[in-house]
């Protein structure tokens, strides 16, 4: 169907129910000739919609007993028939019109946008922000105690693979932030995201990460209980790992069970870090998994 040609076509009859309705209600009769005009006006429509629509809806007639006793002028239940034939026809057509609308919307947003913006409540992502294969969106509170599991355990074990990362509180613009982290969730790959405290922030962009389909992968400090029902049923991967007091100088060559093993990492971590992390990867292939879990297990071993 063509989108304009069915607004224009809705436009038209429309036109005709206002023109049939203000004439019925402004007259005491309608007489013959004119409900006679009407119908060929409407079957015009009709034929219109038909070829619009690939159908075959069956054009309206005239009928004797549509008359008054004196065959001069129309019943008033033929006049309301007529309308009603008419607001159906305009229903029909404005909900085609509808779904053609939304069928055009959907082609033309990509898999990784979101369908709808929950800001201005448009079709679409004004920002339209592209596909960035090789980015991880990191979600965390904005809080210090979480800033050495992401600076010594996160970002190393993602730098090693090559991957770039984004946690909002890094960059500062003026661009609102809800719009900055949705534009960022829609462009990523994946995410990593710590629950620990249920943050409702975090929560939110967990959320619009599942929403968006992407694969997924949820840490949690140890001594953080899951509570809340759904989050309480999402397996979490052990051993549990506990940070070590090691020194600014200390290296290590990790082989970690990737094709690409020998990854570097620097392993600097504070004497009083007793954090622990689950790790939990609910949608995503072993390979994936074993890429960025396995290096930041080693990262923080």
């Amino acid at each position: 169907m063509n989108f304009n040609d069915m607004q224009a076509l809705s436009f038209e009859i429309k036109n005709l129910h206002d023109k049939v309705e203000i004439y019925s209600k402004n007259k005491d009769y309608v007489y013959t000739d004119v409900y006679k005009s009407w119908i060929v006006e409407y079957n015009h429509l009709l034929d219109k919609y038909n070829a619009l629509a690939n159908l075959n809806i069956t054009h309206m007639s005239f009928n004797t007993h549509d008359l008054s006793s004196t065959q001069k002028t129309v019943r008033n239940t033929t006049i309301e028939f007529f309308l009603n034939n008419l607001s159906n026809l305009i229903r029909k057509l404005e909900s085609d019109i509808e779904a053609n609308r939304l069928k055009m919307a959907e082609k033309k947003i990509a898999p990784h946008q979101m369908r709808k913006c929950f800001k201005l409540d448009i079709s679409g992502c004004p920002i339209n922000p592209q596909y960035q294969r090789n980015k991880i969106f990191i979600a965390m509170p904005f809080s210090a105690e979480y800033l050495d599991s992401y600076n010594y355990g996160i970002v190393p074990a993602l730098n090693a693979l090559g991957y770039e990362h984004y946690k909002a509180d890094n960059e500062i613009t003026n661009k609102d932030i809800m719009c900055k982290i949705c534009q960022q969730i829609q462009a990523c790959k994946m995410a990593i995201i710590n629950i620990s405290g249920l943050n409702p922030n975090v929560m939110l962009e967990q959320g619009l990460v599942y929403g968006l389909g992407k694969p997924v992968i949820i840490i949690k400090d140890k001594f953080y209980l899951v509570q809340p029902y759904l989050l309480c049923h999402i397996k979490f991967h052990l051993p549990i790992i506990k940070w070590k007091k090691l020194y600014a100088s200390s290296f290590r060559r990790c082989q970690a069970p990737l094709h690409n093993s020998n990854i570097m990492i620097h392993k600097q971590y504070l004497r009083s870090c007793n954090i622990y992390y689950c790790l939990s990867s609910p949608n995503i292939n072993n390979s994936t998994y074993s890429q960025i879990i396995c290096p930041i297990k080693i990262c923080i071993s």
